[in-house]
């Protein structure tokens, strides 16, 4: 892609990055994916019918990080600057996390609760996103990054509550890491002109919060799977000999 192009976004992306911080950058995709995929089996063990809703949202979340870490590393490797591939991140963030926290919030409730909510959110994100963008006349993701983060606080919070309610404090604080987290990174990122040893700082702390996500992920899945187990054993032993 031309200089003139990647110029008139306002960045130089093509020195905004180098390839071991663009590696990197798959790092907290690979953990985030891993800890959704946890999620969703827990959320099977609980709420059946939420299962397929928490596996496609996680897979939606996945594959926009790894779009955007591989607009990343093509960027820094060879300058060649694909949009479409930075510019999924927001609307997969947006919808994936919105179908995660439905079933999140479900499965601390133990049924599923109403979903509209978390399909007219999104929803409306991107229709505001797509007017502001068509009326500007560039890409304007802001209201899909405020979807995105509320959906995300909503699911966090709902998992730290199952935590809490279990006497599981050091868990519970693992997804508030979590959830402070997920609302303080992405603004910072998005600020153009950030020094190397900035970038290093915001991506390795980003792997650290998808860290806690995951730890907290394999938490939740053994704490219902025993409890699924003590739910069997205890209907067993209430059958008559």
């Amino acid at each position: 892609m031309s200089t003139q192009v990647v110029l008139a976004r306002g960045v130089d992306v093509c020195t905004e990055y180098n390839v071991p911080l663009a590696v990197e950058d798959f790092v907290p995709v690979l953990l985030a994916g891993a800890a959704f995929w946890i999620l969703a089996g827990a959320v099977r063990l609980r709420v059946p019918r939420a299962y397929s809703v928490a596996l496609v949202g996680g897979l939606l979340v996945t594959l926009g990080g790894l779009c955007k870490a591989l607009w990343k590393i093509l960027v820094a490797s060879n300058c060649w600057d694909y949009p479409v591939l930075e510019n999924l991140l927001f609307p997969c963030l947006a919808f994936g996390f919105s179908a995660v926290a439905w079933a999140s919030l479900s499965l601390a409730k133990g049924r599923e609760v109403g979903p509209w909510p978390f399909v007219l959110f999104p929803l409306a994100a991107g229709l505001g996103a797509g007017w502001m963008s068509w009326s500007a006349g560039e890409y304007k993701n802001w209201p899909l990054l405020i979807a995105a983060a509320v959906a995300a606080c909503v699911m966090a919070i709902s998992l730290a509550v199952i935590a809490f309610r279990a006497g599981k404090k050091s868990v519970g604080y693992l997804f508030v890491i979590y959830t402070l987290g997920t609302n303080i990174l992405p603004p910072l990122a998005a600020q153009p002109n950030q020094s190397l040893e900035l970038q290093w700082a915001e991506q390795l702390t980003n792997s650290a919060v998808q860290l806690c996500f995951l730890l907290g992920a394999l938490w939740l899945r053994d704490h219902l799977s025993d409890k699924a187990d003590e739910s069997s054993a205890d209907e067993q032993s209430g059958v008559p000999a």
